[in-house]
């Protein structure tokens, strides 16, 4: 019996993204998927909000599994310690991949209402099983975002566990 091997891709400027399993998504104020110092979200000095660019998670099957791939999901610990003032939005956006943006994530939600309990769906729009390589599920995009009370700094480390059953 064959396992499917999945990858997460962090799809930013392009719809071929980059492979982030197990890897860093770092928002910021650049459309890019590197992780690195540059362009850091500025803390507003007014009661305004600095957001980042938007930043486009979807998995993707490199081999094939047995039979099929079936109820994809996407969830956090349930737990923001990035501190006050600094809060992360999701947003089921299907699989038509939209150019990313400052602006705020259209329906967003906060991703940290997203548990293992109480995941977002990501089979809303391909509901299809997945029984061939390619990308799969729909998009999950996500923002964030800073207050004025937001202490600088580096954060720590959050997770996003992308999800599937495999038959």
């Amino acid at each position: 019996m064959a396992t499917a091997v999945i990858k997460v891709y962090e799809l930013t400027a392009s719809m071929a993204g980059t492979d982030k399993t197990s890897g860093t998504v770092r928002f910021k104020l650049a459309d890019d998927q590197t992780v690195d110092a540059n362009d850091p979200i500025t803390i507003p000095s007014s009661a305004t909000t600095t957001r980042s660019f938007h930043k486009g998670l979807r998995m993707y099957c490199a081999t094939a599994p047995d039979t099929s791939l079936s109820g994809y999901a996407a969830y956090s610990d349930g737990s923001n310690t990035f501190g006050t003032g600094i809060t992360v939005n999701a947003s089921n956006t299907g699989v038509t991949f939209s150019a990313n943006a400052t602006s705020a994530l259209p329906n967003g939600t906060d991703l940290f209402a997203f548990t293992s309990g109480s995941p977002m769906a990501l089979n809303v729009t391909d509901s299809s099983n997945q029984t061939a390589t390619g990308f799969f599920g729909d998009l999950v995009k996500m923002q964030m975002n800073l207050a004025s009370s937001a202490s600088s700094g580096t954060l720590s480390a959050e997770t996003v566990t992308m999800s599937y059953d495999e038959v």
